[in-house]
């Protein structure tokens, strides 16, 4: 690495955190006026204000992080760049013999090195901090969980609801749970005082385990409730050695985050969870989730290429007013995303999700290439 690129190397970091520390903090400015009280009496209740209000904006600013990154990316290197033509520092470098693409060789592989990093932050750290991203300012005074989403199981036809989530404690207060025909011949309420969600292991399947039952119904007396020979409700009967007399244990492959909130599962869940919630038959994820991974897998992809549209033009423009540049450069990468968005929206709607997914790198991609050409033969 030469002195140039450390140089280069720089400013463009020194940008992107700048910006990045920018956009927070407007966002917080702003958010702090409508939970601050909020906050303050949460914070009492720990007697550490500064710790709960810390810990709230560093997951609320994650998200931004995630959905500026590449944008983020881009704006620094056309930044870095335009400034450097401002001040006639490409001048001298291009007289000394050195390409127009070894200049900005670096701003390549970093905004590679960060569409790569959120693509790691994204499936190994966030999935792992659900609870925190989906908290609200109102529930962070106690330890209140978040809301359950009501699920039907499309193998058993059970219906999964109930008051909070606990995703730590993998629990569900005041679990309610449908059965209907043909696990029961009338519609059968099991309400408890919770609901443990409980992985597969050599005893049973993955489901739920509804501890204290209020109004036992009948059916689950004596014997299990079964749908084509196979038991979807286990009694003490059948487990008196894990299962208590008034408690009941549902099978289900409905995952546990999956309850937590549909939304934030798409936005926050991994790729891999994804893909196996998209085979899994107990959920109806429709073609949005299978927009969402195609979206996903392309997503270095169209960062990159986005740096490609975008680049081009404050090089290539010898107008030295920054900001007319970054102006033309910004106009097309509105274009983009709007395109992106809009693709995105059409495809999962219309049955089409992966030509969602795919079809702005179809667009776009010769346009970056012939922008890349230009740069190259420059």
């Amino acid at each position: 690495m030469t002195i140039i690129d450390r140089y280069i190397l720089k400013h463009f970091f020194f940008n992107i955190i700048l910006w990045f520390v920018s956009i927070v903090g407007i966002f917080i400015v702003f958010d702090l006026f409508t939970n601050l009280d909020t906050l303050i009496n949460a914070g009492k209740e720990v007697n550490n204000i500064p710790l709960v209000i810390g810990k709230y904006y560093l997951f609320k600013s994650i998200p931004i992080i995630m959905m500026l990154s590449s944008v983020l990316g881009l704006l620094s290197a056309m930044i870095t760049i335009a400034s450097m033509k401002r001040h006639n520092e490409l001048i001298p470098i291009q007289a000394a013999g050195v390409s127009t693409i070894r200049i900005i060789l670096p701003l390549i592989f970093a905004v590679i090195f960060v569409a790569l990093s959120a693509t790691v932050f994204r499936e190994l750290i966030l999935p792992r901090f659900l609870d925190e991203l989906v908290m609200e300012a109102t529930s962070i005074e106690k330890n209140k969980g978040t809301m359950v989403n009501a699920i039907i199981d499309n193998e058993t036809g059970i219906t999964i609801h109930g008051d909070r989530t606990f995703r730590k404690e993998s629990r569900i207060s005041s679990p309610n749970f449908i059965l209907r025909s043909p696990i029961v011949k009338q519609i059968t309420y099991l309400k408890a005082q919770n609901a443990i969600y409980l992985p597969a292991n050599p005893q049973h399947k993955s489901g739920f385990l509804l501890v204290d039952l209020q109004d036992v119904p009948e059916s689950i007396h004596d014997e299990s409730l079964q749908i084509n020979n196979q038991k979807i409700v286990l009694t003490h009967n059948d487990h008196p050695d894990w299962i208590d007399e008034n408690n009941c244990f549902v099978i289900t492959n409905v995952p546990f985050d999956y309850l937590t909130s549909n939304d934030a599962w798409r936005q926050y869940a991994s790729t891999t969870d994804m893909f196996l919630a998209a085979r899994n038959k107990s959920l109806d994820v429709g073609n949005r989730i299978l927009a969402i991974i195609h979206a996903r897998l392309i997503q270095p992809i169209l960062d990159v290429m986005l740096l490609f549209l975008g680049l081009p033009v404050v090089l290539l423009n010898s107008d030295r007013n920054i900001f007319k540049t970054l102006g033309l450069s910004s106009l097309i990468v509105i274009s983009f995303i709007a395109l992106r968005e809009v693709c995105q929206h059409f495809g999962s709607s219309m049955d089409m999700p992966i030509l969602g997914a795919w079809l702005p790198l179809l667009i776009f991609g010769p346009i970056a290439v012939n922008q890349f050409i230009k740069v190259y033969e420059n």
